[in-house]
């Protein structure tokens, strides 16, 4: 079975694509009254543009059984449709011992996830149950999107190199906690110079790059930045952006534009520095 960082790669290969669409339900956003139904047209229209899609799990439990049951529709949906696209269960899932243990099995056996977003405020021990299958992988929240993770994200600590921000001490840490290669780390787009940190410590680590779009992010800043050597290794995710481009009964056709806008936008930043598509 290939690996989570082989799948990584291919995905975005096959859709020469570094886009990946959030899937976040807000049901008074909705133009449609079946949050699953809502989801299959998005998917059915971005498909062959996107490299991935991220669920964010908050909003499918705040809507309870309904929620839940929509968003295992979404899953088999993407599986039937997009086979080839990575599968991200935005959940920044975080404890120890069993609670992880557990936590693992849910996403990636039941809801069959490819990766989760996961919250390493426990440490080592806590991010370990994740990485424990190669073919799945995990993103670490590294340094948020939001104004508030400098609460504790850019505090200073003494690190092994020295006194560095916390976000660079667990970016540095996160490499030797992945023997399998399967730990990628969450930068959000709305800080570049701390992107560009992280990149600098974790040349070839798999990046989800949150922000773009509604949270004010720049784009090229985030791509030139963000991605590896080669132009890859980065995924860059547009929710609100992309999936409520309209209100109205159009909102899947506005999607694939929204969509196609930013792939193209994309491309043409790999393009002027040297990294487009063979």
């Amino acid at each position: 079975m290939p690996t989570f960082l082989e799948r990584f790669d291919r995905a975005i290969e096959l859709t020469r694509s570094l886009v990946c669409v959030g899937l976040d339900v807000y049901p008074d956003l909705l133009p449609v009254s079946d949050a699953g139904e809502f989801n299959r047209a998005i998917v059915d229209a971005t498909a062959d543009l996107a490299c991935a899609y991220k669920p964010n799990l908050a909003y499918y439990e705040a809507m309870g059984a309904a929620g839940l049951e929509a968003l295992q529709r979404t899953v088999e949906h993407i599986r039937s449709r997009a086979p080839d696209a990575l599968l991200i269960g935005d959940a920044k899932r975080g404890d120890m011992g069993g609670s992880s243990e557990g936590y693992a099995k849910a996403m990636f056996q039941v809801w069959q996830f490819d990766a989760v977003t996961i919250n390493p405020w426990g440490g080592r021990d806590s991010v370990l149950p994740f990485l424990e299958d190669p073919a799945r992988g995990a993103f670490l929240w590294c340094r948020g999107s939001n104004p508030g993770s400098a609460d504790l994200q850019d505090l200073e600590v003494v690190g092994r190199d020295g006194n560095m921000p916390l976000y660079q001490h667990l970016a540095l840490s996160s490499l030797e906690w992945s023997a399998e290669g399967n730990l990628g780390l969450v930068v959000g787009a709305t800080y570049p110079e701390q992107l560009s940190t992280v990149r600098q410590c974790c040349p070839g680590v798999p990046f989800l790059i949150p922000g773009i779009g509604a949270q004010g992010g720049d784009l090229e800043e985030a791509v030139r930045r963000g991605v590896d050597a080669r132009g890859r290794r980065a995924v860059i995710s547009s929710s609100r952006g992309i999936i409520y481009a309209s209100g109205g009964p159009d909102f899947a056709e506005a999607a694939r534009k929204e969509t196609a806008r930013l792939r193209e936008a994309i491309n043409g930043i790999l393009e002027a520095g040297g990294q487009g598509w063979p």
